[in-house]
């Protein structure tokens, strides 16, 4: 396997796109999941991560995430799944929110719809000897539901998911998954089953159909609590499209009483196909496609360093030719960059700007281009030490040249800027002539 880039991280992994190769150079993108390096030595951590990918080999269905293999390197676990080329539904919504568009009743129902698939193929797994497993997933949350470019709905991330095969016995009483999308007896720190993750369906529904959050506190407890009393509100009320049929749905997906809930994904799917067709509502995926591509363009996709080198051409036009050079003119709010400022702020982005520094061969980095393509081939940690390498001879050369730089950088802004002021009189001259 050959790691390509990091595309996500939290608290206990992280997720790399890479490749894995075959025979002849075929390759096929895949999704590494590794676990962070300061968790490898836990071994209660280590065997829920097993335990993962003992369960999800399992599972083959359309709408989960496939695994593919689990490895060991560098004295840490990671797992290989399908590469799913798009954004979670919580990038979705907030994409949504940016852009002012309200996700539509019908593919918001047909996204819930194939994760109730994708559930009811969970949730009805049966071991070799026709031994039910029954996994629970527990994690059902708009970061673990996949969106395709394509259109297609996919689960993923059964790492707190409960099943029988699971090695690592939770203890009782003890909380897991996401406060705002967890159950009522969840929160209770009661044993969970398959209603549990209805109503986190619910829950993910009713945010898409409102484009608000249901369930959030001030504090983590505060959001408890909130599971506990689950008072809510039908999502006609914020969303005039909603209808009563749909509300009752729901609704009854986020009843606080499990026995009043659907008991089963496979009965929640059912309802909102059902629905789907009895009102005439045509969806698919490709309608699902055509959102997506509407709310993550390729001009939205352009890279964090392009935009600022972008930017930077067009101050030192403006600066440079004072805004009088013909078809120049200044541009309104524009003001000259504040580098000290600039490198010193820190952003989701930093890491891309100083490694693209040095692919531009800007400074006496000593790091070439070519160190810096090939350390995506080489294991994390070599990729680790080659980026640490980097900072530090980066640091170096900042130390080292500049205030020469800035020196040749002033000379470069007034030679620029002369040559333009002799052009403009020349221009001048030959109009007065």
């Amino acid at each position: 396997y050959k790691v390509a880039e990091k595309i996500d991280a939290g608290g206990m992994a992280e997720i790399f796109r890479g490749y894995a190769h075959s025979l002849d150079g075929i390759q096929k993108q895949v999704a590494i999941k590794r676990i962070r390096p300061h968790l490898a030595t836990n071994k209660t951590f280590i065997q829920m991560f097993i335990d993962e990918a003992r369960l999800t080999m399992r599972l083959n269905h359309a709408n989960i995430t496939q695994v593919f293999d689990v490895g060991r390197a560098q004295g840490t676990y990671f797992l290989v799944m399908e590469f799913v080329d798009g954004a979670n539904l919580r990038k979705i919504s907030q994409a949504a929110a940016e852009k002012g568009y309200r996700i539509p009743v019908e593919i918001a129902v047909l996204i819930i719809l194939d994760v109730c698939k994708a559930l009811a193929h969970a949730h009805e797994a049966r071991d070799e000897t026709g031994k039910a497993l029954n996994i629970v997933h527990r994690d059902v949350s708009p970061p673990n539901v996949l969106v395709s470019q394509e259109g297609e709905v996919k689960i993923t991330d059964f790492g707190l998911a409960k099943a029988v095969t699971h090695l690592e016995a939770t203890d009782p009483g003890v909380v897991k998954g996401k406060f705002s999308y967890l159950s009522p007896e969840a929160t209770d720190g009661k044993p969970v089953d398959a209603r549990s993750d209805m109503f986190s369906c619910g829950i993910i529904l009713h945010e898409l159909l409102t484009g608000r959050r249901l369930f959030m506190g001030k504090t983590d407890l505060e959001t408890v609590e909130q599971v506990k009393r689950c008072e809510v509100a039908p999502p006609s009320a914020f969303n005039p499209d909603v209808d009563n049929a749909l509300d009752e749905i729901v609704l009854r997906a986020l009843a606080r009483d499990r026995k009043r809930r659907f008991q089963s994904a496979r009965d929640m799917g059912d309802a909102l196909a059902r629905y789907l067709f009895s009102h005439n509502l045509k969806v698919t995926v490709f309608d699902v496609s055509q959102m997506m591509r509407m709310l993550f363009s390729d001009d939205e996709l352009d890279t964090y360093p392009r935009r600022v080198v972008d930017i930077i051409r067009e101050e030192v036009i403006n600066l440079s030719s004072l805004g009088r050079l013909p078809g120049v003119t200044p541009t309104e709010g524009v003001q000259p960059l504040d580098l000290g400022e600039f490198q010193a702020r820190k952003t989701a982005f930093e890491d891309i700007w100083k490694d693209f520094d040095v692919l531009e061969g800007k400074g006496d980095s000593g790091i070439s281009p070519v160190s810096i393509s090939m350390a995506s081939s080489r294991s994390d940690s070599s990729v680790e030490r080659v980026y640490e390498e980097s900072q530090a001879s980066n640091k170096k050369a900042v130390e080292k040249g500049g205030s020469s730089g800035w020196k040749w950088a002033l000379l470069a802004i007034l030679g620029i800027g002369a040559a333009a002021a002799i052009g403009y009189l020349v221009m001048y001259t030959n109009l007065l002539q």
